[in-house]
């Protein structure tokens, strides 16, 4: 936790107005200085799963005056603020894994600063309190996420898309030559992705519905039209499938979210975050010309050339692009109210027959997103005593992923799991899976159940292992091959599928694997 000695005493007079999301609340529009008031709240009642920073005190970017914020109806420069939630108590954990969360790249995109605040203060209520969510709970047990809530922080304050006349979404340096960092915003983003190692990221905008991914470019365009399929589209498609039904209907026509790649349902653009946070660590190894230039800005008292070069690790993330609304600022009624978050809510998809406002939608599929970062193996029933000869029953749930390629029991009677007995391997999904990706007719949602014999008395360990989203390696052909023509090139995909794969940047490392276990439960078997 980092400590802001200036305003705690502050922050602490606000914290008791924070918002309980256990009881229904209607969710509103709120000022940049709003925003950061309920940040710095967030930290003094939270100090154990909080740190708070802005891009300017983190990493020295500088404050500048004609980008002016209002907050306590002072006008100062805006600052770009960055919150961390995970549980400090248990780290260092160099393999935990991070999602990003960019509220707004276009400060008149309206929705996502909205949810990005909310998803904060809900992560938090829930891990704060001895009756919160399990699942919750062990989100911020598991996962570090990290928010920019109002990520074009000036444009944000004046309700304009750019940052004094430029575009932050045109500004990374993704097929832009050296005319990119030319924005406070698009400078913030990079320095905390030179940070971290962020396997997930959602970037929110508005002005139409979509949720899309990669590619997204101008130089990915097949020559017939639309897009061409990256080396990651397996995976992609599964996750944005996914989060569209998740998030659930719309309530103005009772439709989800439609889904693809970006340059078949957005448009294309240069310099934009998406596939400069998707390819920026490799795509200059396999592409001609090379996307990923060297910067050279004037703005601002210009910007190091060198903070425009990328070790191999750092960008190679899924960056799915969530459109919210049609509208840029809908109304305030339709940013719904959080009825849909309850526990027993948040556990499936909804009913097809229910729709929802905006800011619960997204929340939804951010923290469908969040638990998607990393599959894991937990206990549903694990029986601490057995009778011999008599079948004992099971349960385990996989999660973290979405198809189940083979999960089983292994069964030791020593406690370091050596010379395991293994139960007959069962298939399935997880709770994430939904009719409409159509690549299987399981319906297990992630619950796995197995009888077993403890043959003879005495004390026996068993572990459910697990085998998730294999299929994600599987590339097209013909019109649907991959560009460039490499096996995937994500984190999020090799760290579940390729066992060779490691890398790290600062103290974080993703290593791959393609087994997922449980904690080992000990069972006394007389």
């Amino acid at each position: 936790m980092q400590l802001w000695s200036s305003v705690v005493a502050a922050a602490a007079l606000v914290a008791s107005a924070l918002p309980a999301t256990s009881a229904q609340t209607a969710y509103r529009y709120r000022t940049y200085g709003e925003i950061v008031d309920t940040l710095y709240a967030l930290e003094a009642k939270y100090p154990s799963f909080v740190e708070l920073y802005s891009a300017q005190s983190k990493y020295g970017i500088p404050l500048r005056s004609e980008l002016a914020c209002v907050r306590g109806g002072v006008s100062a420069p805006c600052q770009h603020y960055v919150i961390e939630i995970t549980d400090e108590s248990t780290l260092p954990d160099a393999q935990r894994p991070e999602v990003f969360i960019s509220g707004a790249l276009h400060g008149d995109e309206r929705v996502g600063p909205q949810t990005a605040i909310a998803l904060a203060e809900f992560l938090l209520d829930h891990a704060g309190r001895a009756d919160g969510n399990p699942w919750i709970k062990r989100l911020v047990q598991t996962r570090r996420v990290v928010i920019m809530p109002t990520t074009n922080a000036y444009g944000y304050e004046k309700n304009v898309r750019a940052e004094n006349g430029y575009d932050p979404n045109r500004d990374f340096n993704y097929n832009k030559g050296s005319t990119c960092f030319q924005t406070i915003v698009a400078r913030a983003v990079n320095e905390v992705w030179r940070d971290h190692l962020f396997q997930l990221s959602i970037t929110f905008h508005g002005g139409t519905r979509s949720i899309s991914y990669e590619w997204g470019s101008t130089n990915h365009v097949r020559s017939s039209g639309g897009s061409q399929r990256s080396p990651d589209d397996r995976g992609q498609w599964y996750m944005a499938k996914g989060m569209s039904r998740y998030g659930g209907k719309f309530q103005e026509d009772s439709t989800y979210y439609p889904d693809g790649p970006m340059n078949d349902i957005v448009y294309a653009v240069d310099g934009g975050m998406e596939d400069w946070a998707y390819a920026a660590s490799w795509e200059n190894s396999y592409t001609t010309p090379r996307p990923i230039g060297v910067c050279n800005p004037t703005t601002y008292g210009g910007y190091a050339a060198a903070k425009s070069s990328y070790n191999s690790a750092t960008h190679r993330s899924f960056n799915i692009l969530i459109e919210t609304s049609t509208a840029k600022q809908p109304t305030a009624a339709s940013l719904g109210t959080n009825a849909t978050l309850s526990a027993a809510l948040l556990a499936d998809y909804l009913p097809s027959s229910t729709t929802l406002g905006h800011v619960a939608r997204n929340l939804r599929i951010s923290l469908m997103y969040i638990d998607l970062v990393q599959p894991y193996v937990a206990w549903k029933i694990a029986p601490t005593t057995a009778t011999a000869g008599t079948a004992t029953s099971l349960q385990w749930e996989v999660a973290g992923g979405i198809t189940v390629g083979k999960t089983q029991l292994q069964i030791s009677r020593s406690a370091d799991m050596s010379s395991p007995t293994l139960t007959t391997a069962q298939a399935g999904v997880t709770r994430w899976y939904h009719p409409d990706m159509a690549t299987s007719t399981s319906t297990n949602k992630g619950l796995f159940t197995q009888s077993y014999t403890f043959p003879s008395a005495g004390t026996y360990y068993v572990q459910a292992v697990a085998t998730l989203d294999q299929d994600w390696t599987t590339q097209g052909t013909g019109a649907t091959i991959p560009v460039p023509n490499v096996k995937p090139q994500t984190h999020v995909v090799n760290a579940r599928t390729n066992t060779a794969w490691s890398y790290s940047n600062n103290g974080r490392t993703v290593t791959g694997k393609t087994e997922w276990a449980s904690s080992v439960t000990r069972v006394v078997v007389t």
